[in-house]
């Protein structure tokens, strides 16, 4: 029997707002976070100028060096969101966290950017003294995954998307699934990515970038005639998955149910979408939805 899974925490940090009441309040306002940043001006080549910073996160007090040494910006960033999202959904520091029953899955399009550059001193210098033995876990792309998991103690399911856009959505997907399927009960499911100049570069190169310098408060401008491209930023965002009954025997609030997910591939190009498939993975979910 496949068993409903519903949402019943949820926890956000974004340029918006360092929390979730603030981001949702700025929201509800249509204030506009971009920003023109004067240091992408140092970049020789680079077109865009606008990015999306977080402003004012404040990291939990337990969060010390020790804690920490494995962790960069992005894997901090999701720490502090899943263990609001839990707080969120009632489940901070419960038994099930550690019985097994829980699991994580969470995406990120690659680790922390500053261990990364120390690799690639190494290789230019021929040293090794920027590195240690966390610069590697720093660096991954699953580091969120692997932080979350050890700082929680879960013994569950551990997911890591890489998936470029779609990381955090492919996560929360497959999260649904591992409890639908019941292997898990409870998962810890989500995305987040660091602000880094490089990743700016990525699509900059592809000309996907807004480069409406001065008019930052303008763009992007999605579903516009003269929209040209997107602005990059960082954050964290968390979902508490968890299967119905357990949910509803516990008197959890409940925020939303999932009740269809569906992923598939183009097979065609490596950037460009194909609209038959968009199309098919539409008819997929719908069928999953029943």
């Amino acid at each position: 029997m496949e068993r409903r899974v519903v949402v019943t925490g949820m926890a956000l940090t974004d340029p918006l707002g360092s929390t979730l009441g603030g981001s949702f309040e700025r929201l509800h306002k249509l204030e506009n976070c971009i920003e023109y940043d004067k240091e992408l001006e140092t970049y020789k080549g680079l077109h865009t100028r606008l990015d999306a910073k977080v402003r004012d996160f404040v990291r939990p007090e337990d969060f010390n060096r020790k804690v920490t040494r494995t962790m960069g910006d992005v894997a901090i960033m999701s720490v502090t969101t899943a263990k609001q999202a839990l707080f969120d959904a009632g489940l901070l520091n419960s038994e099930i966290i550690t019985s097994g029953q829980t699991g994580v899955s969470y995406g990120s399009c690659n680790g922390s950017s500053e261990p990364i550059a120390d690799f690639y001193t190494m290789c230019v210098n021929h040293e090794v003294k920027n590195l240690n033995s966390g610069s590697y876990i720093r660096m991954m792309s699953h580091t969120s995954a692997v932080n979350i998991s050890l700082y929680f103690k879960t013994h569950g399911r551990i997911i890591p998307t890489s998936t470029a856009c779609t990381s955090g959505s492919m996560a929360v997907g497959y999260a649904y699934e591992t409890i639908k399927s019941g292997i898990q009960t409870v998962m810890i499911a989500g995305g987040a990515e660091e602000h880094n100049p490089s990743h700016i570069g990525v699509f900059d190169t592809l000309f996907a970038t807004s480069v409406k310098n001065n008019t930052p408060k303008l763009t992007p401008s999605p579903f516009d005639r003269d929209r040209d491209g997107l602005v990059i930023g960082d954050g964290s965002g968390t979902l508490i998955l968890e299967e119905y009954e357990h949910a509803k025997q516990r008197g959890a609030k409940i925020y939303a149910e999932i009740v269809g997910f569906a992923t598939n591939t183009d097979g065609t190009h490596i950037t460009n979408p194909n609209a038959d498939m968009m199309a098919e993975v539409m008819r997929l979910a719908l069928d999953n939805a029943d």
